[in-house]
């Protein structure tokens, strides 16, 4: 079985093609199931805010009709493939309440919690802050995924990767790194909440096999020494993305001993075999 629990729709505002073929995509592939987890809008944001910083997530004027199309597309292909409808929802400590107010209107399936900003450090996305103090960032983005994990808003944790594919970590020690990682991953088991593997996380450490240490490949073995679970995401923004390079994926996670992959309906989590 497989299934593709991080995929975008236009909705988001940055994504292309229609959520039609991203369905197909993923029939043709085989697929059982997939997820969908669009961004939502910086929902924290005053009016002032939202016109001065950064935003590409749905407003959330958006979020009935992305819910609404989904549902229909999800009894259209009730034979074909089980389609499941989340969100990808930036998360900000002390902003819990207003976003339980929004997510509290929608049956979703799951809920994927990122970090695409640190406002301990500044407002801009963390592709900016490749040449600010790298141990700052660091122990500023772990805190702030740890939190999302305590929150226990979220299914699972999307791309914990992300911030190494842009803040470079050549000065943050080994060992260092192996002590985020596993706060992470341990903290993730007692909470039940998923870690996401990314395809785009797993093919930069590919095409970036000259780093100091392959921290992709620490993340996994973390995962597997605290018995974290996790979910797999393409984070497609086109249909012919769904399920890139999952077949390595799968392949490098099961020679690490993880068998295993998370799937939701209503929140209800089902562990399943990897294909």
């Amino acid at each position: 079985m497989f299934a593709d629990y991080h995929v975008h729709t236009p909705y988001c505002g940055h994504a292309q093609g229609k959520t039609i073929e991203y369905i197909e995509s993923a029939i043709k592939l085989g697929f059982s199931q997939i997820g969908f987890s669009d961004h939502l809008g910086r929902y924290y944001l005053s009016k002032v805010q939202r016109k001065r910083y950064w935003d590409w997530g749905m407003p959330e004027r958006d979020v009935a009709r992305y819910f609404s199309e989904l549902l229909d597309l999800k009894e259209a292909y009730g034979d074909g493939i089980a389609i499941r409808i989340g969100l990808e929802i930036d998360y900000i400590e002390g902003a819990e309440s207003i976003l339980e107010e929004i997510i509290a209107r929608y049956p979703f399936d799951f809920l994927l919690g990122s970090i695409h900003c640190l406002p301990s450090i500044g407002w801009r996305h963390l592709s900016q802050y490749a040449k600010v103090d790298a141990a700052r960032v660091y122990e500023a983005y772990f805190t702030a995924i740890e939190s999302a994990i305590s929150s226990g808003i979220f299914q699972s944790i999307a791309h914990i990767d992300f911030l190494w594919r842009y803040v470079p970590w050549e000065n943050i020690p080994k060992e260092q790194m192996v002590n985020y990682l596993s706060r992470i991953t341990r903290l993730s088991a007692k909470h039940k909440t998923n870690l996401e593997i990314n395809a785009n996380g797993y093919l930069w450490s590919k095409i970036n096999d000259d780093q100091p240490y392959d921290i992709f490949d620490m993340f996994l073995s973390q995962i597997k020494e605290d018995g974290a679970t996790i979910t797999i995401g393409s984070d497609a923004h086109t249909p012919e993305l769904v399920g890139k390079a999952f077949p390595q994926i799968i392949n490098s996670l099961k020679k690490k001993g993880i068998h295993t992959f998370s799937t939701f309906d209503q929140k209800k989590q089902t562990e399943t075999i990897l294909g």
